[in-house]
């Protein structure tokens, strides 16, 4: 029998979004106030599907409306980490994300509560300025896409990531 099942402690994992809007050979990234530039993108709340949560994310975070095109990720965290905010003194599950290329729909950039700055960038600037692990990898994975979608797991706990696995299909 499953440890889980015996114990009743379920798994489980939170689904979270991200997602590179293009537009004109550009890429669209936002500035979060604790890990700089980055992909926009967040946690996908009840009932939504993992698209509608895409779209959402980006439009609230960057003012844009960005049409998930194809999926070329999906990234798994293996550690739980303690909350911060209102989330103090809660333990945050692991997450899955996934991670796609958009194409531009429509909007102006603007900035959000969640993101300090907006703007459209080259690809050799998006490299230059995403500077966090997690969204490195995921930058990355986006530039050498070859259409097969990057699975991998990672630990990470706010100073270092280990990627423990990587496959492509």
């Amino acid at each position: 029998m499953d440890k889980w099942l015996e114990s009743r402690n379920l798994p489980h994992h939170l689904i979270s979004v991200c997602g590179l809007v293009r537009r004109d050979g550009l890429f669209l990234l936002i500035k979060n106030p604790k890990r700089g530039w980055e992909l926009p993108g967040g946690i996908v709340e009840r009932g939504e599907t993992v698209t509608e949560a895409l779209r959402r994310e980006i439009c609230e975070e960057s003012g844009i409306l960005g049409e998930p095109e194809r999926l070329t990720g999906v990234y798994q965290n293996l550690t739980e980490k303690d909350g911060y905010g209102p989330l103090e003194g809660m333990k945050i599950p692991p997450l899955v994300n996934f991670t796609f290329v958009c194409r531009y729909a429509g909007g102006e950039p603007k900035a959000s509560e969640e993101a300090e700055d907006v703007r459209w960038v080259t690809p050799e600037e998006a490299a230059e300025l995403v500077t966090h692990p997690l969204f490195v990898k995921r930058l990355a994975d986006i530039l050498s896409f070859d259409g097969s979608v990057v699975f991998s797991s990672y630990t990470y706990d706010n100073r270092t990531t280990e990627f423990r696995t990587e496959e492509r299909i």
